[in-house]
């Protein structure tokens, strides 16, 4: 046990090694002084455990525990710990995003075993700095495997990295990995292998990231193995949580086919052999290689999910499920509006006239009467200027709300597991209006059953999000009276009426009601009162039902036929540039 004074001497011995830790990078570099932990209770609130130091993406800190590292016996090599976690801030990881595409090509690396991604990405950021540091700057970090090695220390992992190591600074056998009794053939050979990946890829290590994943692998499978080697290799992982905190990191939506196809034979034939599911684990459908949605170019909204609470273990699920719809949308939104502003009316004075007895004193020009005549004679030679207007008249441009009515039935996906066309239309339809300056209303709907929609027609995107992305997976369809709310009344101002279903809309029209109104007569009460267009649009064939399609038609409703969810995109794009685009 070490007493508080030891322990702010070495405080002040590591701080005076801050300035030429950075000189080390660049002697232009601004980063803020370390966070400097005199106990393992203050580290641990500052999120630190298990390790002697560690880093934060979100707000660029470095955090030490000078209480482990007087523990561990590495107090001599402060100029060593401190370069090393810098640069993570400014090698590998350096950035929020480059930290989480690094971590999507490690997980296509990792079929079921994804959440050992965060570990591998510490590990092998760790060995692009520690080599740079070692070879280029002449540090002492292959000392500070000495000092921190133990006998019992060692596992198949541990050994695979120490010798890693001694094949990268051509060290002796043992000189770092000490425990010879896990030493093997396997282990020497993969060792020379990750060697010389490390240094084919430190200029650009996004690219190796996936195939340093592959040549790890064999030794995470077993989850018992994977587990006792990760308490050995804790002390060392610095940046596992680097980027928690983390709240929107735009683009990961995107499927990364570059770095699928950088990942080698044993992922694809992982992902080829599971011949019986729809998408495989990393959410791509089968046969293709790419992703989802438009032009198969995301990937699925679990694996997002999954992938991006790995960046940020405190990440909120429905937050992230909202960005990732928004992301895809975002390309087929209409244009933001340009601003209007109101024309200054000047009065110009464009000639005159004769002032009368009738008229206001005050606009009698003296001047100018006097000009025509020194004689003042009222109504004769009295004179009065006359004005027109600048101003142009403008047209204000008043957008309808929307009313976006989605079935949620048993026979939909949930759209955080599965990418759902009906969520995206509606929030490209939804944001469209909201940027035009509408407000709009949600509704999900599976009935009989359950519903949930917004509170009213609203302008909140969150709130809106929120609402078309959940999920009921209730009843057989969209239910017609969620339709009397908004609309038993004309509201204040007019809406558009778009709702998204089956054919399974006919039967809940034909059904029985609790009231004297039918279902059929509320439908033409609420586009009635609505005051906009009405779409129903229907996933089916388009000569499906024909004679109810008619009656439909002939209340005012129009009906759009799609035979394929993708074509929804196509009919949410265009019906966002005829009502809420400006020309």
């Amino acid at each position: 046990m070490h007493n508080q004074s030891e322990i702010e001497k070495i405080a002040a011995l590591w701080k005076s090694h801050w300035q030429q830790a950075k000189l080390v990078w660049n002697p232009f570099l601004r980063l803020q002084e370390p966070i400097w932990c005199l106990s393992h209770q203050e580290a641990a609130e500052e999120g630190l455990t298990g390790s002697f130091a560690m880093i934060r993406l979100t707000d660029h800190r470095i955090v030490i525990n000078l209480e482990e590292i007087t523990e561990r016996g590495i107090t001599d090599y402060a100029l060593e710990v401190l370069a090393h976690e810098i640069g993570h801030h400014i090698f590998a990881p350096a950035n929020l995003y480059d930290n989480a595409v690094l971590l999507n090509r490690i997980r296509f690396a990792l079929p079921g075993i994804e959440d050992r991604a965060p570990m591998v990405s510490n590990l092998y950021t760790d060995f692009l700095i520690n080599d740079k540091l070692q070879r280029t700057n002449k540090l002492r970090m292959s000392e500070v495997f000495k000092a921190i090695n133990s006998m019992d220390s060692f596992s198949e992992l541990w050994t695979l990295m120490m010798r890693t190591y001694e094949y990268l600074w051509r060290l002796n056998r043992g000189e770092l990995a000490i425990n010879l009794s896990f030493h093997s053939k396997k282990i020497d050979a993969d060792a020379s292998l990750l060697a010389s990946l490390i240094r084919s890829y430190s200029k650009s290590w996004i690219h190796g990231g996936g195939r340093f994943a592959v040549m790890l692998y064999p030794y995470l499978m077993e989850d018992k193995v994977f587990q006792d080697a990760r308490k050995k290799i804790l002390i060392l992982l610095d940046a596992e949580d680097a980027g928690k905190g983390a709240m929107n990191i735009s683009g990961m939506a995107e499927f990364d086919l570059e770095g699928y196809d950088e990942v080698i034979d044993m992922r694809k034939e992982a992902i080829d052999s599971n011949e019986e599911d729809e998408t495989n684990s990393l959410g791509v459908e089968k046969n293709i290689a790419g992703g989802q949605g438009p032009r198969n170019g995301y990937m699925g909204p679990g694996n997002y999910i999954d992938l991006m609470k790995q960046v940020n273990p405190s990440a909120d699920e429905q937050h992230l499920i909202n960005v990732y719809y928004k992301e895809i949308a975002l390309p087929h939104l209409i244009d933001f509006p340009p601003e209007i502003s109101e024309n200054v009316s000047l009065d110009l004075p464009e000639g005159l006239e004769i002032w009368d007895i009738g008229d206001s004193i005050e606009e009698v020009d003296w001047l100018q009467s006097a000009i025509l005549s020194p004689q003042i004679i009222p109504g004769l030679t009295t004179q009065k200027r006359t004005y027109g207007s600048d101003s142009d008249t403008n047209i204000s441009k008043n957008p309808l709300n929307i009313y976006l009515g989605i079935d949620c039935s048993g026979s939909m996906m949930n759209p955080k597991h599965n990418f759902s066309w009906p969520v995206l239309a509606a929030t490209i339809i939804g944001l469209s209006a909201l940027r035009a300056g509408a407000s709009v209303m949600g509704c999900l709907s599976g009935e009989p059953g359950s519903y949930l929609e917004t509170d009213g027609f609203i302008t909140d995107e969150t709130d809106l999000l929120t609402t078309l992305t959940s999920y009921l997976g209730t009843g057989y369809a969209y239910g017609i009276e969620r339709l009397r709310k908004p609309f038993e009344e004309k509201p204040n101002k007019k809406s558009h009426i778009v709702i998204v279903t089956d054919n399974d809309i006919f039967s809940m029209l034909n059904a029985d009601t609790e009231t004297k109104q039918t279902h059929w007569e509320l439908a033409e009460t609420a586009l009635k009162n609505a005051g906009g267009h009405g779409t129903m649009v229907l996933h089916s064939r388009p000569d499906y039902q024909h004679e109810l399609v008619i009656r439909l038609k002939n209340m005012g409703w129009n009906v759009y036929y799609v035979t394929n969810e993708q074509e929804l995109l196509k009919f949410a794009s265009e019906f966002s540039q005829q009502n809420y685009a400006y020309v």
